[in-house]
């Protein structure tokens, strides 16, 4: 199976002006959405070729690739969906889904602790465009902050 490239036309339009190309990270995370998408809706092909195109960011500190329980449950998902089982896959992606915002809420509570006001702004980051690519709506204040209080316990359905 061949890996294609992000279509410009997938890319959101920011304005009559200069196109804004979106970082690495952005680019995942629409990528990570559109994959969302495709399993919500049953779409194995689709949810096939966004798998491929997430896979090949590789290992660059983000995303799926940082822990090695995430990198298996990634590889999981890539074999349920190259056989064909969309059933498996989706419920491969609520776990690897649910542990990619756990791991976020983790970094912002290190980063907070250590008083690293660089990689706690990072952290941050990732966590609201991980939210952004999981649930499809920009995270607001009351439940970024239930997630990192851990009163709202992190749970993707399948």
């Amino acid at each position: 199976m061949s890996i294609s490239g992000i279509a410009s036309s997938s890319l959101p339009q920011l304005g009559a002006g200069p196109q804004i190309q979106p970082s690495r990270r952005q680019s995942e995370d629409m990528i990570g959405r559109q994959l969302e998408q495709d399993l919500q809706s049953g779409n194995l092909a689709g949810a096939q070729q966004a798998y491929y195109q997430l896979a090949a960011f590789g290992a660059n500190g983000s995303g799926p690739f940082t822990q090695p329980n995430m990198q298996s449950e990634f590889q999981a998902l890539g074999a349920d969906l190259q056989s064909g089982n969309l059933s498996a896959a989706q419920t491969d992606n609520a776990t690897l889904t649910s542990n990619l915002l756990t791991n976020d809420v983790k970094a912002v509570h290190q980063d907070q602790k250590n008083g690293d006001s660089q990689a706690y702004q990072t952290a941050m980051s990732n966590l609201k465009g991980d939210y952004w690519a999981v649930y499809g709506q920009q995270a607001n204040n009351s439940d970024l902050q239930a997630m990192i209080s851990g009163s709202t316990p992190i749970s993707v359905q399948a």
